[in-house]
């Protein structure tokens, strides 16, 4: 009994290198921005009741901006970032259907909708990433660079894959127009 206790102990520690996020990503920059004129960043938080989930969002686009040459700068940041999620769990009964999502889009300033579910007898949760790039407000108007959104259906909720999620929709950030799949390992994505 107790050999087959370290087994499982073993098998568990294993399997959290091995698992994948399957994300459709939306990259839609706004035509005529030139990110190579922009330097710095800041972000602008939005959840108070989900702020120590940002937290770690925004942490991870800061990391990835940074990577790609931007300056995080709170005093005077050449654009914003919002960073926007949502899980929403469902069940899939062997059936398709749709259902709609209650995330909502800055740009179209409606819900969005997510999508066909597909066919199979278990318990997913879909979650999704938005990540909105604008000018720093000035008297209360916003000027949108860019927006990404990556979006996945898995097991697990954003505080898992959520990171992943950041990075899959920064991938191919500034250039990138379009939408694609990518898969991420979670390990490569703390």
């Amino acid at each position: 009994m107790r050999k087959l206790l370290v087994v499982f102990a073993l098998l568990g520690m294993l399997l959290p290198g091995c698992v994948y996020v399957n994300m459709d990503i939306e990259n839609k920059p706004v035509q005529g921005t030139d990110f190579s004129k922009l330097k710095t960043f800041s972000f602008k938080q939005k959840s108070e009741s989900k702020k120590d989930l940002e937290a770690i969002l925004l942490n991870t686009a800061k990391i990835e901006l940074e990577e790609k040459g931007f300056r995080y700068d709170p005093a005077a940041p050449d654009f914003l970032v919002v960073v926007n999620f949502g899980s929403k769990a469902f069940l899939e009964r062997g059936n398709t259907y749709k259902r709609e999502a209650y995330e909502y889009d800055y740009i179209s300033k409606s819900y969005s909708e997510i999508g066909v579910v597909k066919a199979a007898d278990a318990s997913r949760v879909n979650n999704t990433v938005r990540i909105y790039m604008m000018t720093p407000e000035n008297e209360g108007l916003k000027t949108f660079l860019w927006r990404g959104k990556a979006a996945s259906d898995d097991q697990e909720g954003l505080e898992v894959v959520g990171r992943c999620l950041v990075k899959g929709a920064l991938l191919k950030f500034p250039a990138a127009d379009g939408n694609f799949r990518e898969k991420l390992n979670v390990r490569d994505c703390e």
